[in-house]
This record gives C-alpha cells, structure tokens and sequence, in this order.
C-alpha cells in the first residue's frame, strides 16, 4: 500500500484515448465555448458542426485518437481527414468538435470523458450538444428545441429557441450531458426534427440558425441548402451505419421514449 493514495487528475481512468495537438496553434479564449456534433439521427450534429466550421473558417487544433476506436478515415474529394477532430475559430472563442463516424457504444463514455477532461483544461464552462430528433418521415419546416438545466432555460427562450418538454438524448451526446450535470458544467441540447435514417440538410440548415442566434455567430446556411442533394449522396452510407450502431445501443437496452414538444 502507498503511503498516501493521490488523488486521480481527470474524471477519464481509460489510458488508451489521447487528445493530440495537431494543426495549428490558435490562442483559446478565457473560457471558451465548446459545440459538439457527432453522427446521429438525420446527421444533423455532424453536418451542422461541419458548416460552422467551415462558415467560421475554425482552424484544426487536435483530434481523438484510440485504439477502442475503429481504424477508420473517411476522405472526402479524395482528401483524408481524421474522423474526431478538434478545431478552434481564429479569435478562439469557439471551439467544436466533430466526429465523422459513429462511436461504438462501449467507447462513448470514455470519449466524452476525456473530451471535457480536455475542455476543462482549456477552461471551458459551456458546452453545447447538436443533435436531431428522428423522425420516420420529416414533413413541413424542421423545428428546433432545446434542453438544459432548469437555470439554463431562460437563456433557451430568449433565442427563441423552446424547450422540448420530455424524451432521451443518447449516445455520445446524453454522455457529454451527463458528464455535464456531474461537472456542473452549463451543457445545452439543441435538437432539430430529422428524418431518422437519411441525412437532413434542411434540418441542419435550420439548427446552424438557432446555433447564429444562440452564439452570436454568423454562418451562412446557404450551401446546405443550395447543395441538399450532393449532401444527401455523400452522405447516405453513414447515415445508415448510425443506424446500425443506434439499433445496436438499442438492442442493449437504450431504447428511446419519444420525444414531446
């Protein structure tokens, strides 16, 4: 026995999942805004947190690497790129992370972990989670809710931006959330109303708004909406394959209430 047990540094124990430095050097803000958008219904938190980055023009700053994680790397236009990377807007204000692969459900709580333990280092306070509420088959204009802490909500309405009243965020957002509530982090869920199993430019479209409203922040939507059908065929095996990993938490007991707005 050690004469005295140290207490540990981080909430994250897993040794095999490293946040690197990569890119460039961008100064961070005192505290920082942290937006994270993994695949999930619709694609709606991968292509939203895509279209920020590249509206904001946020240069990349790290990314996840894991042996728990698949060796996967997606390209696009026959360029590489690492499927969970960090990336900082130029006055490092604003910092996102995005994943362009769904997680396996056995690693998700320890990525989330080691992505606020990160976040905590660079003296984040706010976090915000881009998901979609799946829908079998999406008619009408996407709608966009909200969901945080009950001392949070107001800040929800002034954007207008209203709260969905009950329903279940999982995977690697109801993971970050709830390292959120642990760390008494301020964690927001946006959600937009996606269709489930095909990706959802529209939708994302409109979550990119209420993300210009919520953040004060000025990204345009238009080449979601000019280019909804090269979107939709790039985008279409992934969106199937978040499919099957959502199916496959389902099948281990996460199965969803729906959603009441």
């Amino acid at each position: 026995m050690s004469k005295k047990q140290q207490s540990p540094k981080s909430h994250s124990e897993e040794p095999f999942i490293q946040i690197v430095s990569i890119g460039e050097d961008v100064k961070l803000a005192k505290e920082p805004i942290l937006v994270i958008g993994f695949p999930g219904p619709g694609l709606v938190g991968m292509i939203s947190a895509g279209r920020m980055i590249d509206g904001l023009e946020m240069k990349l700053i790290g990314a996840i690497r894991s042996p728990l994680i698949p060796p996967v790397t997606p390209f696009f236009g026959g360029v590489l790129r690492l499927p969970i990377r960090i990336h900082a807007s130029k006055d490092g204000q604003y910092i996102t992370v995005i994943s362009e692969f769904p997680l396996p459900l056995e690693t998700i709580f320890f990525v989330a972990s080691k992505i606020l333990d990160w976040a905590a280092e660079k003296g984040v306070k706010k976090v915000v989670c881009v998901e979609g509420i799946g829908v079998e088959k999406r008619t009408g204009t996407p709608e966009v809710f909200g969901a945080a802490e009950p001392h949070l909500l107001a800040e929800l309405e002034k954007y207008s931006i209203p709260r969905v009243q009950k329903g279940f965020v999982a995977g690697i957002a109801g993971a970050i959330l709830n390292e959120c509530l642990i760390r008494k982090l301020d964690g927001y869920c946006l959600l937009a109303t996606a269709t489930a199993d095909l990706p959802d430019p529209e939708a994302s479209a409109n979550m990119v708004a209420a993300i210009n409203r919520f953040l004060d922040v000025d990204v345009s939507i238009q080449p979601l909406i000019q280019n909804e059908s090269v979107i939709k065929a790039q985008l279409n095996d992934l969106a199937k394959e978040t499919r099957r990993e959502q199916q496959a938490a389902e099948d281990h007991g996460y199965r969803p209430i729906p959603f009441y707005v």
